[in-house]
């Protein structure tokens, strides 16, 4: 699990740092490009983070579980 996280951060983080690595196209292509990697990147550290959340519930839920009985 933690593998994965740190695996869709990274991804993420590599969006949101080198959007504008490829130049070919034109100014409005260029920043076309630049939004939508952007938008990727904070979708993928957004998702990861709830990945994270929701591990960390199921992880006391279970913990939770197993007191009770």
């Amino acid at each position: 699990m933690i593998l994965i996280t740190v695996l869709l951060m990274s991804t993420g983080l590599m969006f949101l740092v080198y959007p504008q690595s490829i130049t070919v196209g034109s100014s409005r292509q260029i920043v076309e490009r630049v939004i939508l990697s952007r938008w990727v990147g904070g979708s993928l550290i957004a998702m990861s983070c709830l990945f994270l959340i929701m591990g960390t519930i199921q992880l006391l839920d279970e913990a939770s579980h197993h007191i009770g009985h």
